[in-house]
């Protein structure tokens, strides 16, 4: 017997070898940490300094690209604390870096942008 709600059609270009993947990703992919986007992040952080990370409170996304910056930072030697959750009164899109003051810098990281 088939069920015709649970039928669909994946078609793949340019592809060289081998069958469709098993596992089609639609929408956006959880943010990584990757060559580029570690190197734009040590680029605006200095060593000495106390690093927060907070995420928005249950965010699941945001929460585990916190965690893969904590560890980035950690084993490039800067002193990284975290990864904390936040309820804040607005949305918080995005991530960014927020300086508090010369000895602490707080990382933010906020749902991730559609």
């Amino acid at each position: 017997m088939q069920d015709d709600k649970n039928m669909f059609n994946i078609n793949s270009f340019n592809q060289s070898g081998g069958i469709t993947a098993g596992v089609v990703n639609l929408g956006p992919q959880p943010r990584r940490v990757d060559e580029q986007s570690g190197k734009q992040l040590l680029d605006n952080l200095k060593k000495g300094k106390k690093i927060t990370i907070t995420s928005v409170m249950g965010d699941q996304e945001a929460f585990n690209f916190g965690h893969q910056i904590l560890n980035f930072l950690k084993g490039k030697g800067y002193n990284a604390e975290g990864v904390n959750q936040a309820i804040y009164s607005q949305p918080i899109i995005g991530q960014f870096i927020e300086n508090k003051n010369p000895n602490q810098t707080d990382i933010i990281i906020g749902t991730q942008e559609k």
